[in-house]
Parts: structure tokens; sequence; C-alpha cells
């Protein structure tokens, strides 16, 4: 380095701007990370998206300003240009539902062998990768509800017969479905 000269003898960054754009992308990937889990359940689990959509702001405030020092002083953004595409990534994921639809794939046969011979628990439980809080029969299908959303309980029943009603809950107390998969529907139960 020469005196006053805050590039590298090869004229590229500064070492210290690599490590800071390497140290933010993986923190944005981590947290894409965490938005794509909350995106697991059928209906997205909120607080922990909300957190990691809070802490995604606060991270594309110092990559916006990592970009502009890159830009403006070492004229290179190819460092920078790693968490935008991270984001891109996680909002294509999630706009196409890919991490629920995963997460069912993954636990499907599970959810199946507890269905075939439902029997009401009140008991929390690991079904494939999802968390159940309770497991309820209804007619010949069986209701899973899992962790996640807001305040309104949600989750997936096995309704071989069909859903009793399609739509958004009407009052409290009352559930609606909607279609997921087959003869599997997602749900939210009005609190």
């Amino acid at each position: 380095m020469t005196d006053g000269d805050p590039t590298t003898e090869r004229g590229g960054p500064a070492s210290w701007w690599k490590a800071t754009a390497i140290v933010t992308a993986v923190l944005v990937a981590l947290t894409c990370g965490v938005i794509v889990w909350s995106f697991m359940p059928p209906v997205v689990y909120f607080p922990f998206f909300a957190l990691a959509a809070s802490v995604l702001l606060g991270l594309g405030g110092v990559w916006l300003i990592l970009s502009l020092i890159g830009w403006m002083k070492y004229k290179t953004l190819r460092l920078s240009t790693i968490a935008p595409v991270i984001v891109l990534v996680t909002g294509a994921l999630v706009t196409l539902s890919v991490p629920s639809h995963v997460a069912f794939a993954l636990s499907k046969d599970s959810l199946e062998a507890v269905a075939a011979d439902c029997q009401k628990s009140l008991e929390n439980q690991t079904i494939g990768v999802y968390r159940v809080l309770q497991v309820w029969p209804v007619g010949n299908g069986c209701r899973f509800h899992i962790e996640g959303g807001l305040i309104d309980p949600i989750g997936l029943a096995y309704l071989p017969d069909g859903a009793p009603y399609l739509g958004k809950p009407r009052h409290d107390g009352d559930i609606g479905y909607q279609e997921f998969d087959g003869d599997w529907y997602s749900f939210v139960q009005r609190f």
C-alpha cells in the first residue's frame, strides 16, 4: 500500500471493506434462512418473520453504505452483489411457496401415518419437520395444529371427504380451510 492510497497494491478494495462485505453477506444469508424457515408452516410463523425482516432492513442499510463506499472509493461492486442476490432468491422461494411445499413433502408420509389412525392428542410432538401442538379427529380425517401463525391457530388437515368450509374463518372458533395438496388442506382457526 502507498501512503494515503486506500486500495491494495493490486488496486483492489481494502481488506476491511472486503471483510465487512463478506460478514454482511453471511448475516444476510442467515437472516434469509430464518425467513425461509418461518414460511415452512402452511401459514407464515409471523413473530420470527417479523423479527428477521427487521434485522434484514438494518442489514440493508449496512449493505447500502458498503456498496456506496465500494463503488465510490474502490470502483467495485462485486462483493456488494452477494447480499441482494440472496435476498432475491429468498423472495422468489417465499413467493413460490417453496418452503411450505418442501416441508410438507418431507412430512407427508409421517402425517399420513398418524392420520390413518387419528387419535386426539394435546401433546406437543414432532411429525416430519413440523412441531405439532394438537391432533384432532375430524370426521373421516385428521387435523394437525402446527406451531406458527401469529394469534390464530394454524395447521394442516387430512380431509378425504373434503373441507366443511373453504375460505377464511367467519367468526371466533371457526376454521377456514384452503386447498393445499390433494386431500390435504391448510387451515386457520379464528381465535
